[in-house]
């Protein structure tokens, strides 16, 4: 009997690239520059001009394939497959506000989103990842650090009207 659950282990692989995202965003592109440049000088000058292999090493880790934060920017934007909202209940003839949404980071089986609530200003205020597969409901996927991790990776987005 085979227990592999293929839509968990997708949502697992989904978070860890969100937090490769978020940690280019957060990187010290300017920093990098600097230990780069440094490293191009003949090595016994490194130490003379504030070289830190471990910081170095952090900060390329971060980085990632991105050269700049507008790099990490353009990623995370052209990451989802799609960014939506959805209002509550209302009476006809009103308009209302989003209070919802859902990013949906790849579909098929298996399928795994971000679902999510807005606050009075269209900005995230939870967020939650999904996953599901042929035949499966919708299921909440549970680790350390994933509310946050959701909750930064949506605020990237404007869920404005």
């Amino acid at each position: 009997m085979n227990d592999t659950n293929h839509a968990k282990d997708q949502a697992a692989v989904q978070l860890s690239s969100l937090r490769d995202m978020l940690a280019a965003l957060d990187c010290d592109f300017d920093r990098l520059e600097e230990l780069r440049n440094i490293r191009k000088l003949p090595l016994n000058e490194w130490a003379d001009n504030g070289y830190d292999a471990d910081e170095w090493t952090e900060l390329e880790d971060a980085a990632g394939d991105c050269e700049s934060q507008e790099d990490a920017r353009q990623r995370i934007q052209e990451d989802p497959l799609s960014v939506q909202v959805r209002s509550g209940w209302h009476n006809v003839g009103e308009t209302s506000e989003p209070e919802e949404f859902e990013i949906l980071l790849c579909t098929g089986g298996p399928a795994v989103r971000i679902m999510g609530e807005l606050d009075e200003y269209n900005q995230p205020s939870r967020a939650y990842i999904q996953y599901q597969d042929w035949g499966t409901p919708w299921t909440d996927y549970f680790e350390e650090g994933v509310t946050a991790t959701c909750l930064e990776y949506a605020q990237q987005f404007y869920f404005g009207g």
